[in-house]
């Protein structure tokens, strides 16, 4: 038995003056402790403040209370049962969203010790015939003009991607303007695998135009081109589109990754939102896996070895600004080779937060 002796959440906050970004960036970090003096680390993608406030709120009532009260004093090695626990005594305060996240990062944390209480990184705890690597595709933000999204994939070529995707506003303003931007990528690298990222900004009948126009671009998929709540247009999507759909990223538990599973190519569960049993067991269902894996890199690290234990994953998300952005802050290497990313083999996750370098960043208790 390894019992839990300390449940921290950790939120961190990077100034705009270090992001060279018109907003700060922010992470929330969480971290299990264990009477024999292991450490295990999650992360889940939100908001750092109010995960934070999901892991220290006080007691209530069983089925109301933070993630401390719920994990203190238990055997950290039953995955399984503690993420049940943790999804049962918070129901009445969440069943989507921040708390599942926070829940998320919980577990992720109790795979960081499990791996290492067996001397193994996680991918192998996973399957024993995970792979050693994964392709990964550079993602960031479009650039402003198309002239500038041709610049961004030329220094992303010359860094060795082979994959690159596209999205967010100015993308999606016209369609005559987001064929400009994929011709632009397109002139580029005429043999290079071209995603789009949508964000959720098209009705129906414009997404549909749009897998049309963008069809002679050979891309590997639109994501997330519809509302996600919209089911019923997802699913007349899927059936009619001229360019396969991936989505997943904003599920937050199985249910929700269920919900869409058979309205998608391309699934890309997010762990650091629905956590890593989710995601094993919806990648059996769907023909492709796909990470969203768009903050630090531990996040990245995660997923990677997530990914590399799924015989139908497809690619590894590297944010290109956010991985630079973090990168000094956490303590293990993990960088991309030829559009290719080499896992970390030390047992558990393979990454650290240097928790010194992330002092100043800390956020007030007052967010």
């Amino acid at each position: 038995m390894s019992r839990i002796e300390a449940v921290d959440g950790l939120a961190f906050r990077l100034p705009s003056s270090l992001t060279a970004q018109p907003r700060d960036e922010e992470c929330f970090l969480l971290r299990i402790v264990t009477e024999d003096g292991l450490t295990g680390w999650g992360e889940a993608h939100g908001s750092p403040f109010l995960s934070r406030a999901v892991v220290n709120a006080p007691k209530t009532h069983i089925t109301a209370q933070g993630l401390r009260s719920i994990l203190l004093g238990t055997d950290a090695s039953d995955i399984p049962a503690l993420r049940r626990r943790m999804e049962k005594n918070t129901q009445w305060i969440g069943r989507d969203g921040v708390v599942m996240q926070a829940i998320a990062a919980a577990e992720l944390a109790l795979w960081d010790l499990a791996g290492q209480r067996a001397g193994l990184p996680v991918s192998r705890l996973l399957s024993p015939e995970a792979r050693t690597s994964i392709a990964c595709y550079a993602s960031d933000k479009v650039a402003a003009t198309p002239e500038g999204t041709a610049l961004r994939i030329r220094a992303e070529r010359e860094a060795g991607f082979r994959a690159h995707k596209l999205g967010w506003p100015p993308f999606g303003a016209s369609e005559e303007s987001d064929v400009a931007f994929l011709q632009a990528a397109r002139n580029v690298a005429p043999d290079a695998t071209l995603m789009v990222d949508a964000a959720q900004a098209f009705t129906l009948e414009e997404a549909l135009s749009r897998t049309r126009a963008f069809q002679p671009f050979n891309l590997a998929w639109i994501e997330e081109p519809l509302n996600r709540d919209d089911l019923d247009d997802q699913k007349t999507l899927h059936e009619q589109s001229a360019v396969p759909i991936a989505s997943g990223e904003g599920e937050c538990g199985i249910i929700g990754l269920k919900r869409i599973a058979s309205f998608v190519d391309i699934l890309q569960p997010d762990i650091t939102r629905c956590g890593l049993l989710a995601a094993c067991e919806i990648a059996p269902q769907v023909p492709q896996v796909c990470s969203h894996s768009f903050t630090t890199p531990l996040n990245i690290a995660m997923h990677a070895h997530w990914l590399t234990a799924m015989p139908n994953a497809l690619f590894l998300e590297w944010p290109m600004s956010k991985a630079a952005l973090w990168a000094p802050y956490f303590h293990g290497n993990l960088t991309p080779v030829n559009g290719e990313v080499l896992l970390p083999q030390s047992p558990g996750w393979g990454l650290r937060p240097d928790l010194d370098a992330l002092a100043p960043f800390i956020m007030p208790s007052e967010g």
